[in-house]
């Protein structure tokens, strides 16, 4: 059985940075991160984990729908970031700016909403974190697999419908490995038979390691869905040449 309010807290931006919800661009990721820079020691970063899980998950579900708060995405805080950092050059690229050219002095008043796919917060993938810090008990869903299915059923079309209502201009979904799921938060069976599969070469000396796939669809006349690499890691968008080509091409797609 469901553990009370989780799904008023799941079917709200509950695991969601926030930022503006009038922005013209929404920024998706997969699911909140266990980083650790604070430098904290292996067992101060377990036991934060371990108290997060076992207290205030359960206070936060407690509380039902979660609002999201009026975050500046870019604030110098946040600069500190790489994965920030490299977002605000594909702004800039979709502003038409060279992604050399950004940095914190001209991101104070850009606008962005920042949401997740899944509320609750993990450090990788594996499906043993599950049972290892007892989320069964926190949640009512008694394995990962089940909450991921459980969120495709009923988190991703609330998202849609709030994708529809708040009309931005562009979603972006961060990671191509989810495509499906960035799909059903947009539309689903609606949008299904038009997506685009692009390939971009960050470097054409070197297709081998810089070339990345772009998907995209038009989720109405007013919003537009691009699909893109992670944007860092060994497999992502990871140099100035693929974030200012994606961010050009989107640019052309979303008509900004």
């Amino acid at each position: 059985m469901l553990a009370e309010n989780f799904k008023e807290w799941a079917c709200s931006f509950s695991g969601c940075d926030g930022g503006d919800l009038k922005s013209p661009v929404w920024l998706c990721g997969i699911e909140w991160g266990f980083s650790n820079p604070d430098g904290l020691t292996g067992e101060e970063y377990e036991e934060g984990m371990r108290r997060d899980y076992s207290e205030t998950l359960p206070q936060q579900i407690a509380k039902g729908a979660y609002e999201p708060t009026n975050l500046v995405y870019f604030e110098e805080d946040r600069w500190k970031f790489p994965y920030v950092r490299n977002v605000a050059k594909l702004y800039g690229a979709l502003h038409g700016m060279k992604v050399e050219d950004v940095d914190r002095t001209r991101t104070g008043d850009w606008k962005i909403f920042h949401m997740n796919l899944y509320p609750i917060a993990f450090n990788n993938e594996s499906d043993a974190l599950w049972e290892k810090y007892k989320l069964a008990e926190v949640t009512g869903l008694e394995s990962k697999q089940i909450y991921r299915t459980w969120c495709l059923l009923r988190r991703f079309p609330w998202i849609a419908e709030q994708v529809q209502k708040h009309t931005p201009k562009l979603v972006i979904g961060t990671g191509v490995g989810y495509l499906t799921d960035f799909i059903v938060c947009c539309g689903g069976s609606g949008i299904v038979d038009e997506i685009h599969k692009e390939t971009i070469v960050g470097n054409p000396d070197k297709t081998e390691t810089t070339t990345r796939t772009l998907y995209w669809t038009k989720v109405s006349d007013k919003t537009t869905l691009a699909v893109i690499p992670f944007p860092s890691g060994r497999y992502g968008l990871n140099s100035n040449a693929l974030m200012q080509k994606f961010g050009d091409r989107i640019r052309e797609i979303a008509g900004f």
